[in-house]
């Protein structure tokens, strides 16, 4: 009988900690931070009060507070240009944990940029002031749309140049797009804000510099970054709304064109990777100084072990005794531990991981059938994804 007694009392304890648990944002709240961004997609529809828990901005700040891992790439298949087919890389070890199983869009949008977790999508012929454009977030699979064209005071439309997202989860649940326009030989850069909801003209219009193109702008540092094949380029500070002058790597061969195999931003990193042969297969990797004093050599890599294993990346011109090399750069991947950093080349019909500190390489993915053996993809169409549960 005593037995029964304690056996009971000890439920209810059990039980009354449950409720108290439940009943406690604060702990509730330290547990749900605990769980995979998966799980919190599908606990959103435990309850209303989890709703609201999950759904607070302040909880996406701290789920974000460390930067979170590349999970996977998105890559358009350009077999069907009508009918868009994407491409899933899954970067996660475990391949339980892929991002997605499947992606697709309407057949009139395409993915035109991301930036953590956050997706921008438009019109192929996304230069057209006419046309929409939409914030989605493909793990809530949530959308909004932007609102409509820029048009001068006479009513005619500002050719787009480039647009561009900006958005940082560990500073504000709020994001914005950098649309460059220009009209009548200048150039100004529109800025709309979810915060508003609205398009304001930043100050001041400007001269495009020559080698400049506005179209794959890279978030970091609180500002959106442009390349150009000159000795300096340019990047915008978001929140300041300031234009300004960013140095580019020195010009080391002016016998040859300068041409850029990858730029893009990882873990806080800017990187950039230039060559200038197609018969390049040893290149350097650069990494932009937070203060933009300049650009640091950060890993030196040698391919030619890949292209031994993998002898389709190289091809022979018909007719010359002279080859280059069939590949690309897709996505530079900072890990947490510097050896443990990576990338990934796209080679025909496969992609392959290779690691800088150990020069170590495996075949990450084979390319669906739509895929031909032509390299279709370079870094500014193999668009990063990491988890968000970010509000749009």
């Amino acid at each position: 009988m005593f037995s029964t007694i304690s056996k009971a009392i000890t439920q209810q304890n059990q039980l009354s900690s449950a409720e108290k648990t439940a009943n406690s944002d604060d702990i509730l709240t330290e547990i749900l931070l605990c769980l995979p961004l998966k799980s919190l997609v599908t606990f959103r529809y435990v309850s209303k009060h989890w709703l609201s828990l999950i759904s607070h901005p302040n909880f996406s700040l701290r789920l974000h507070l460390k930067p979170r891992p590349i999970s996977g790439l998105i890559l358009r298949s350009k077999s069907s240009p009508k009918n868009p087919k994407y491409d899933l890389i899954n970067l996660n070890s475990d391949p339980f944990f892929a991002p997605f199983r499947s992606f697709s869009l309407p057949p009139s949008l395409v993915v035109l940029q991301s930036c953590n977790g956050l997706l921008l999508c438009g019109s192929p012929k996304w230069c057209n002031p006419t046309c929409n454009c939409y914030i989605i977030n493909p793990i809530t699979k949530k959308y909004t749309e932007l609102p409509g064209a820029f048009r001068t005071a006479r009513g005619s439309f500002r050719a787009i140049l480039g647009i561009n997202l900006a958005f940082d989860p560990s500073i504000s649940s709020y994001y914005k797009v950098i649309c460059v326009t220009a009209l009548g030989g200048h150039c100004q850069i529109q800025v709309y804000s979810s915060k508003t909801g609205d398009w304001t003209p930043s100050s001041g219009k400007f001269w495009a510099k020559c080698g400049m193109t506005f179209k794959d702008g890279v978030f970091w540092n609180g500002a959106i970054h442009w390349i150009s094949s000159e000795r300096t380029s340019l990047y915008f500070n978001v929140n300041e709304e300031k234009l300004q002058e960013m140095p580019m790597p020195c010009i080391r061969d002016r016998s040859s064109e300068r041409r850029f195999m990858y730029f893009g931003e990882s873990r806080g990193h800017l990187h950039l990777i230039e060559i200038y042969s197609l018969r390049d297969v040893i290149f350097d990797v650069y990494e932009m100084e937070r203060n933009y004093s300049g650009w640091v050599l950060k890993y030196h890599v040698d391919l030619s072990e890949v292209a031994i294993a993998f002898p389709e990346m190289v091809r022979s011109y018909i007719g010359l005794g002279n080859y280059y090399e069939k590949y690309s750069i897709l996505c530079v991947v900072k890990e947490e531990k510097d050896e443990d950093s990576y990338m990934v080349i796209h080679v025909p019909k496969k992609a392959i991981r290779y690691n800088f500190k150990d020069r170590t390489f495996k075949k990450l993915h084979d390319f669906e059938p739509g895929f031909d053996d032509t390299i279709q993809h370079n870094c500014f169409s193999a668009f990063q994804y990491t988890e968000s549960l970010a509000h749009v």
